[in-house]
């Protein structure tokens, strides 16, 4: 029950004040108290006073609060669990007095004949009408006001309440009421402070929701109810991001704030055209995902695989949950995230209707929504849909979502909407009519390599299993970024957060340096993953079986062979059973296969199951490896030439490149550039899958390169932003076929920076210092932009 005796604190800082302790170590009080730095603190009950650093502090006309985080615990260890009680914080809505109104601190009137402090019980009513202008409530006590000249003085800090909810903060006692009232700052007006927000959550791992107090009918009161739990899973739900490493043991959990990076996105929109030609279309400049997304409620965005998408979208689901969007985002404001992981929703045959809404996405309490809760929000316009990984269902099955999704906005107009796909997957203009905007994220610079680098080593580092290598640890980022900066392939590599999170564990766990072929990173990473973790455990075997890394590894081939010849992001259990039978070795193949099953599954870190009965590789691009592995190893070129100019087979391709043998690899990519050749309208992309190749490949025929790199400088100059996209797949060896500005028309000298802007590295600085001076406005401000990106951005750009 609230206020609680042993939560009630006097503060000593500039001056003596009071404080509510909203943890163990975290005491609410007031900005001028506290004044500087650190100030002490002394709880009811307490062993003493105990130093403090101020966390938070926001002194100004609308509001005058601060957070204090103790050094150590305020209350003894033996003492009653005075914190299992929910602290409920709560806001008048009308101006209707509350007469339950409570205080308690510690103000001077109290001190008696010795000076010693003591509390006073302040109790009266609560006038929200009171002080309007000023932003107050007031509290009117009951009872004779004290008659000395500072008789509040040491009360400022005290927590208001109504009834048992948090209300205010005492901040000061006006004058002229003969000390019959004393005036708080609404929590409201904290709680909407977004540094407030980040340090309750920071140093007392809070979530403060503000609700209101007025009475309300009981149906409101309901929603308002589910609503609150149901934010609050939301933003624990999706908290954490997980990466890379063992289902029970290794997988690496950072805080999203470590996590998440605010990378550039880019705007594609059609060009205009008057003469009935399809005009393609245009890539603006990148921005910051705060401002690029900025003004917009209906978003597809667009990216490469492990290019930051979905912790993006996490991103979104936890501030919109918690209300702490940033300024940019406000149009989001006030909505309720749902989150749509579309491989998890299965065949998509039908989508989940409003109401099925929270049962169909896993929520636990699910089955407490309140009739129409869901109807209802989204008929009032605050609705959230964040569809994420429609690539990652069947070609024939996104029809169906795009169906669901234009069903669903004309029934509920006002809903916003963010959905994720790979960049080839689905066109930009892919729900036309429904005012979608679509963004493209794109490959971090090399500062943002930098910060995520030092993001992910200190959130390493603060993890309790690395606390005896801290030291070890954090320099192993240093090294990693000294490696950067001399192996431009390396670094090329990095600009994809996924594969930076692969370098950055591969040189933590192995200590060595890490490869530069995207090929041999994966190479290295699965090695960690698949028998060294093991073997330097000391696991012999697991599940009841012992299987060797390589028998392992031919199991995977053929999971991963099957779901890209099927067009299968995971697999069905009994589908996997007679694979195994089929596939395994054949001392395992009818006794223990489910076992062997299990142990994939449970051990490997390669695999994860995804509930209704089946399992899908951690990551695509291991899908993609061990399906390459075994395309390779079995000679199937021919299937994939006839597929390769479908974006789902462009990585498969590559890998399958990177694991030919001898000859097999020239014949794999003169194939691709042979059907190229035939096949105008695939032409340029299973050209530029060819040369793409080449960075996965050990040795390639000199006559073969020679081909490839002929058929990429036919494309040059690239027309169009389109084009420009294409192109920048092949890597830096573009870069020194793009031509000079001479006798390029302002869409070629556009497309030329754009693909020099996205492939990045030292090689693109030369490419776009000859266009400064290019007279386009358009190409300048590329310039001006890709000089931005190879250089640091400034500190703003990165989200807190």
């Amino acid at each position: 029950m609230h206020p609680h005796r042993s939560r009630v604190a006097a503060v000593f800082g500039t001056g003596q004040g009071s404080g509510y302790l909203l943890s163990p170590r975290l005491i609410l009080t007031s900005a001028h108290v506290v004044g500087g730095t650190t100030a002490d603190a002394i709880a009811i009950g307490g062993a003493g006073e105990v130093s403090c650093d101020v966390v938070w502090r926001r002194k100004d006309a609308q509001c005058d609060a601060a957070l204090l985080m103790a050094r150590a615990d305020l209350l003894p260890d033996n003492a009653p669990d005075v914190f299992a009680a929910p602290l409920r914080w709560g806001e008048f809505t009308t101006l209707r007095p509350w007469d339950d109104g409570q205080t308690i601190g510690f103000p001077q009137v109290q001190r008696g004949d010795r000076n010693q402090l003591d509390t006073e019980h302040v109790t009266g009513r609560i006038k929200p009408g009171s002080s309007l202008l000023r932003g107050r409530y007031v509290l009117e006590a009951t009872g004779t006001a004290p008659d000395s000249a500072s008789a509040w003085s040491g009360l400022s800090g005290a927590a208001l309440f109504a009834g048992t909810a948090l209300v205010a903060v005492v901040d000061q006692a006006p004058i002229g009421w003969g000390h019959g009232r004393v005036e708080a700052v609404p929590v409201r007006v904290i709680a909407d402070d977004r540094g407030f927000q980040a340090a309750v959550r920071m140093y007392g791992e809070l979530d403060v929701v503000v609700e209101t107090l007025d009475p309300v009918p009981d149906d409101e009161r309901r929603d308002r109810a589910f609503e609150t739990e149901y934010r609050a899973y939301i933003a624990r739900r999706h908290a954490n991001v997980e990466t890379l490493g063992d289902t029970e043991s290794d997988r690496i959990v950072l805080p999203l704030d470590s996590a998440f990076l605010a990378l550039e996105l880019a705007r594609t929109s059609p060009r205009i055209r008057l003469d009935g030609v399809d005009p393609g279309a245009e890539t603006d400049v990148g921005k910051r995902m705060h401002e690029a997304m900025s003004g917009r409620t209906r978003i597809l965005l667009q990216g490469a695989a492990g290019s930051g998408k979905t912790t993006l979208m996490q991103w979104l689901a936890v501030r919109t949950a918690q209300g702490d969007l940033p300024p940019e985002l406000s149009r989001l404001e006030n909505r309720v995230p749902f989150v749509i992981p579309l491989r998890a929703l299965g065949d998509m045959r039908r989508g989940p209707e409003a109401e099925q809404l929270p049962s169909a996405l896993g929520y636990p309490a699910a089955a407490a929504q309140p009739p129409n809760w869901s109807a209802r929000l989204f008929r009032q316009g605050r609705g959230l849909l964040l569809v994420d990984g429609i690539d990652e269902i069947l070609r024939e099955h996104r029809p169906r979502v795009r169906s669901w999704l234009e069903g669903f906005l004309s029934l509920y107009p006002e809903t916003a909407v963010v959905a994720t796909s790979r960049t080839s997957a689905i066109p930009y203009d892919w729900l036309p009519g429904y005012a979608f905007t679509t963004l493209s994220v794109l490959p971090m610079s090399p500062a943002d390599v930098d910060r995520f680098i030092d993001r992910w080593f200190g959130a390493m580092a603060d993890k309790p299993e690395w606390h005896w290598a801290r030291d070890q640890v954090e320099g192993t980022g240093a090294r990693v970024r000294e490696q950067l900066a001399t192996r431009p392939n390396l670094a090329q590599l990095a600009a994809n957060p996924r594969l930076c999170t692969l370098i950055c564990k591969t040189a933590l766990l192995s200590g060595h340096r890490p490869p530069e072929s995207p090929l041999s990173l994966h190479e290295a990473a699965l090695d960690l993953l698949l028998h060294r973790r093991d073997a330097q455990r000391g696991f012999a075997a697991t599940e009841g079986v012992h299987l060797h890394h390589s028998e392992q590894g031919l199991l995977f081939e053929a999971l991963a062979s099957w779901m890209v010849v099927n067009d299968q992001t995971d697999m069905g259990y009994p589908r996997a059973r007679k694979i195994i039978r089929r596939a395994g070795p054949r001392s395992l193949r009818t006794k223990y296969t489910e076992a062997v099953l299990q142990h994939l599954v449970v051990r490997s870190g390669i695999l994860r199951d995804v509930g209704d009965d089946s399992f899908a590789f951690e990551h695509s691009t291991f899908r993609d490896y061990f399906a390459g592995r075994a395309f390779a190893a079995d000679g199937h070129v021919g299937f994939l030439v006839k597929n390769a100019h479908d974006p789902a087979y462009e990585d498969v391709v590559r890998m399958t490149a990177g694991h030919c043998q001898g000859r097999d690899a020239d014949s794999l990519l003169a194939a691709l550039v042979a059907r190229g050749d035939r096949e105008p309208v695939h032409r340029m992309r299973l050209h530029v899958l060819a040369a793409s190749c080449l960075d996965y490949t050990v040795q390639v025929d000199p006559a073969v390169r020679a081909a490839v790199s002929r058929r990429v400088e036919v494309l040059m100059p690239p027309d169009d932003d389109a084009a420009a996209d294409v192109l920048a797949e092949v890597g830096p060896m573009a870069l020194p076929l793009l031509p000079t500005p001479d006798g390029l028309s302002a869409d070629q000298a556009r497309a030329v920076v754009l693909t020099a802007c996205k492939i990045g590295g030292p090689g693109a600085v030369a490419v776009l210092e000859r266009f400064a001076a290019f007279d386009d406005s358009v190409v300048r401000e590329r310039v001006r932009w890709g000089r931005e990106r190879v250089g640091s951005p400034p500190a703003s750009a990165f989200a807190d």
